[in-house]
């Protein structure tokens, strides 16, 4: 079976739980209800979207957040929101459902000014350490933008109002790219077996839709 094109979130999904990545996004014999969380995170993403793109007033619940769209409005060089992102299977950019699409991504902010980028990622859930999602994208910027010498990633956490950030320089690539060679391994090695090892986790308590799973749990009352 050949790989299905992949993004950094349905390789998470695939390293959580084979058999559940399998059951959501290549059989598709069942589908995940989103959470308030998720729907709550779509409204906020859209309208900072609505807000850099536009110049679309926030909406008085998210007005607590105007100083840094205006930081990010004031920023020199090309800003692009909610971009879609793809690499063909020779890691050049190409468009996002072409037939040699190989990695999928959407950047909910980008400014590239002369020989730097800056790349932001909204986040309206729990504070955390993980760069991989952004270590990606500066990847794809480094193909696309030649000239860039230097990526600053960052993420915006909505419930304090302040930013976590790592920069990535053009001389890491090959080991930016090392680090995600070994997931990569297995997930084309199981399509290509057609092997979906299930990996019991907190998830089975309830919280996976796969509730045919040897290892599903209801969740506690």
């Amino acid at each position: 079976m050949k790989p299905m094109a992949w993004s950094y979130s349905s390789l998470d999904d695939f390293k959580n739980c084979p058999k559940a990545f399998h059951a959501k996004r290549v059989a598709k014999t069942v589908q995940e209800t989103p959470s308030e969380q998720m729907i709550w995170g779509n409204k906020v993403h859209k309208c900072f979207e609505m807000r850099i793109k536009n110049g679309e007033a926030l909406p008085d619940y998210l007005e607590e957040h105007e100083p840094f769209m205006q930081e990010l409005e004031a920023l020199d060089g090309e800003k692009l929101t909610e971009r879609k992102i793809a690499l063909s299977t020779s890691r050049q950019p190409t468009t996002f459902f072409a037939k040699d699409v190989w990695m999928r991504g959407i950047i909910d902010f980008c400014n590239v000014h002369r020989d730097g980028a800056l790349l932001v990622d909204y986040k309206t859930g729990k504070k955390h350490a993980k760069f991989e999602q952004l270590k990606l994208f500066a990847l794809y910027t480094f193909v696309e933008y030649p000239d860039v010498d230097y990526v600053t990633t960052q993420f915006y956490w909505t419930k304090t109002k302040d930013t976590t950030e790592q920069t990535f320089d053009r001389s890491q690539i090959a080991e930016m790219w090392n680090s995600f060679a070994p997931d990569l391994r297995q997930y084309v090695q199981a399509f290509k077996d057609d092997v979906w090892q299930p990996r019991p986790s907190g998830l089975c308590n309830g919280w996976c839709p796969v509730t045919d799973c040897q290892h599903w749990k209801p969740k506690r009352k």
